[in-house]
């Protein structure tokens, strides 16, 4: 057939091929061809390997384990941390550097951070590394005042890495932050006298820690920051009139100055004071005797201080905000009498003037418009000048507590809360069980530092038992189900509420032939051990009603138990560190007053509802139960 095609082509000419060749391809092409050449080819079918047991897969780690020489991460990062110590202790050490860490608001607030390697020998004392880095800070802060053109407040804080022997052994380690209060420069040399209340405010913190038995001691220095913010502080100025609530008084003198000298002018108006027109500058000489020397101008209120070490002198400045309010309260000796100042304020701009009368001033504040006699110092009125006196003595001004000049006399103090001696009348004893639900979240990016919730507790059951003062008990309290913790506090405040009505009902005291005897032959008072003299009561608990012993009468009375105040303690152990937490889930949901002494935000040493006083029984020990018990000898076999 091949052969006969390749005949008739050889006999046809090749205009005729080409006609032939060219109807072909402009013949359309049939439906079946078409399908066919356009059907997409199938992707073969892709077959995930399976993965392996997961039994022989933790059998086939272990064995890798075994054999493999490449040592855990864990274990390097140890390898690396000393082989980095003993490289320290034969190199020379690196110079330590501030590096800035933020720069926020506008360059309002600056941060800075100083990190101190491992092993770094001026880290291991903190007194010895605050001195060795101070010049760093002080150049850093003089490099602040110059960017900042003005004043600036900062604050230092160090973390400490701190170590404790356990029973057990093993070490805790522990690193705190240690701050001290903001302190304000204006001036490059008021760095020093800064820097001088800062380092012992730290020092003295780090020493609660360690000291007081608490068993903590200094490894290293692992961090400093200095936090810088810019101050703009109140500074007088030039001449404002007084306002008409003020003016209206007579009792300060406002001098028209028309430089930003006002301190001084009103300084002058209080130590050479003009018989009229106390306005005017001229009434008052300019050869004052008054050094300011290094003093702004105009003089903000955190120098008067400094002018009243260079002039010998006492200043109290007030301010006025619909009443007279405190700004600087001297600290000189009572002795040196006081000049009280008035700074007023109008559209941002402060001014100084003299207060030449103080009860004048504050008549007004007066609640019974009677004429009364303030304190300089605190403020605090007297009707008499008598009494004034008086309090002048011990007044340590605004703030602060007043403090005797004569100690009472010897003897004179004594113990008197005999109550908190006596053993609670009824204590409640509890314990939570919880279950715990898994938390599923996104996943966390290795490379920063991250914190994830796994699990989540919720109380479902609880078990709480009242043992009396004696000993005795009720039946155990069970209840398992929802809302346990909600569940548990009411049932607390019924129990409360029971208890309240045993204490408004003492017990009537019985005695037997054995107390008669001892009463009769009593000739000290059980309470205070004082003598007695013909005034003794007999003394018994209300709640047993069984005889204490002989007492004075006012001793008796102190050991009244009251049914409003009463403490009821409630103990769990370990409730600052996991029930706490899930009581407080519930506390805002029952009524009752809610008062707690915090150890952090997040952990409570003690917390009250009502009467009710939760107690952790874990912080009475010196460590947990288990330790305890295995850190005490084993009793000789008999």
């Amino acid at each position: 057939m091949d052969e006969y095609i390749e005949q008739i082509l050889a006999e046809m000419p090749d205009s005729a091929i080409h006609n032939v060749i060219q109807n072909i391809l402009d013949e359309p092409i049939p439906e079946a061809v078409k399908r066919r050449l356009l059907k997409p080819l199938q992707p073969r079918k892709y077959r995930p390997i399976p993965p392996p047991r997961r039994a022989k897969e933790r059998k086939r780690k272990s064995i890798q384990e075994e054999f493999d020489p490449t040592p855990s991460r864990k274990v390097l990062r140890s390898l690396k941390d000393y082989q980095d110590e003993l490289q320290g202790l034969f190199e020379e050490p690196k110079e330590l550097a501030f590096r800035r860490t933020r720069w926020t608001l506008g360059n309002f607030l600056r941060g800075w951070q100083m990190d101190v390697p491992q092993g770094h020998p001026q880290g291991a004392d903190p007194r010895t590394f605050l001195e060795s880095v101070e010049h760093k800070i002080r150049g850093k802060l003089e490099e602040e005042l110059r960017a900042l053109r003005g004043g600036l407040k900062f604050q230092l804080a160090i973390k400490v890495e701190l170590v404790k022997a356990n029973l057990d052994g093993r070490e805790e380690l522990m690193e705190p932050i240690l701050r001290h209060k903001q302190e304000a420069v204006l001036q490059k040399n008021e760095i020093t006298a800064a820097l001088e209340e800062a380092f012992p405010r730290l020092q003295e913190t780090l020493e609660k820690l360690t000291h007081r038995g608490s068993g903590w001691a200094v490894v290293q220095v692992r961090k400093l920051w200095l936090d810088i913010a810019r101050y703009q502080p109140l500074r007088g100025g030039s001449y404002i009139p007084l306002p008409p609530e003020l003016k209206s008084k007579k009792a300060v003198v406002n001098v028209k100055n028309k430089d930003d000298h006002c301190l001084r002018w009103a300084l002058r108006s209080a130590l050479f004071q003009a018989a009229d027109h106390t306005d005017r500058p001229t009434k008052y000489p300019t050869a004052d005797g008054l050094d300011f020397t290094g003093i702004d101008t105009p003089t903000p209120i955190s120098q008067i201080g400094k002018v009243e070490r260079q002039n010998d002198l006492a200043i109290n400045v007030f301010g006025w905000d619909k009443g007279v309010i405190v700004h600087h309260i001297s600290k000189q000796p009572e002795e040196e009498a006081r000049i009280n100042l008035l700074l007023i304020e109008k559209a941002g701009k402060f001014h100084y003037t003299w207060i030449k009368d103080l009860n004048r001033l504050l008549h007004d504040q007066n609640k019974n418009g009677r004429k009364k006699h303030f304190c300089e110092r605190c403020l605090h009125g007297y009707s008499r000048e008598d009494l004034l006196e008086s309090h002048r003595s011990e007044c340590q001004g605004i703030g602060r507590t007043a403090v005797r000049v004569e100690m009472p006399q010897e003897g004179k103090l004594t113990f008197q809360n005999y109550h908190k001696q006596l053993p609670a009348p009824y204590v409640i004893y509890a314990d939570f069980e919880a279950l715990s639900t898994k938390v599923e979240g996104p996943e966390l990016d290795p490379t920063k530092s991250n914190t994830q919730k796994t699990q989540h507790h919720e109380a479902c059951s609880y078990c709480n038992v009242v043992v009396r003062c004696d000993g005795k008990t009720e039946a155990p309290a069970e209840y398992r189900g929802p809302n346990a913790a909600e569940h548990f506090l009411r049932a607390l405040q019924v129990e409360e509420r029971g208890i309240q009505k045993v204490l408004a009902k003492p017990q009537a005291m019985r005695m037997t032939r054995a107390d008669w005897e001892s009463h009769r032959t009593a000739s000290r008072c059980h309470v205070c051990d004082g003598l007695l003299k013909g005034d003794s009561l007999k003394d018994h608990c209300h709640i047993t009603g069984k005889y204490r012993g002989a007492a004075h009468s006012a001793c008796d009375l102190k050991l009244r138990l009251s049914p409003k105040t009463t403490t009821i303690p409630v103990v769990f152990h370990n409730l600052r560190g996991y029930d706490s937490h899930l009581l407080m889930q519930a506390i805002s949901k029952v009524e009752g007053r809610v008062s707690c002494i915090p150890n952090n935000t997040e952990k409570y040493i003690s917390f009250s509802l009502g009467q009710l006083r939760f107690i952790d029984s874990a912080q009475f020990l010196l460590a947990s139960l288990d330790k305890l018990v295995s850190a005490k000898s084993p009793r000789p076999s008999t």
